[in-house]
């Protein structure tokens, strides 16, 4: 729980550098790779190292982090309006397999699971298969001719799926310290 404690508030500072950045200086698209970076490698640390165990899995987020470091590394060739995030999509596909992974391993083994951790993991999964889906659609939507409304509706669509993901993180940590005192 204290990884889940420093990831959500990693996520909250980021939050608030990015909407620093986007106010005063418009480019926070750096700040965003940066951050998938961070967040891949603490989302597959907790899973791999607590449920799943595996050396493949290491190698898999080593090849994601690769990408999207190179990713980070040459968005500017490309210019800002034209950015395709592929390394991220990829980054959220290997979470979500990594997370489906470790509920089909509980469920063969048989092991023991807490209440606790199987919200975490539905959690995670729902959140990062809805910012999968706005990811592959950022992708589509880049240089196209849509109103003004069709993208505050899209990003504030974005906004309540992350509010929702952290205060449903937030629940679960509040319960997991209330349980243990």
């Amino acid at each position: 729980m204290k990884i889940v404690a420093i990831y959500l508030s990693l996520c909250c500072l980021f939050d608030l550098i990015t909407f620093f950045f986007f106010k005063y200086l418009v480019n926070s698209l750096f700040i965003l790779i940066l951050f998938r970076i961070v967040e891949l490698l603490i989302i597959g640390y907790l899973i791999n190292k607590y449920w799943l165990k595996s050396t493949i899995v290491w190698y898999a987020m080593a090849g994601s982090c690769v990408y999207l470091v190179y990713d980070l590394l040459t968005y500017k060739t490309n210019g800002i309006l034209n950015y395709e995030a592929n390394a991220q999509t990829v980054a959220n596909l290997l979470l979500i397999v990594l997370i489906v992974a470790t509920l089909l391993k509980q469920l063969r083994a048989n092991q023991p699971f807490t209440v606790t951790n199987q919200m975490l993991c539905m959690v995670l999964l729902a959140y990062f298969s809805i910012h999968l889906i706005y990811t592959v659609i950022q992708n589509f939507i880049i240089n196209q001719s849509f109103s003004d409304k069709s993208f505050v509706l899209f990003y504030s669509s974005y906004v309540v799926l992350h509010i929702a993901y952290y205060f449903t993180l937030a629940f679960i940590l509040f319960k997991n310290l209330k349980k243990h005192k």
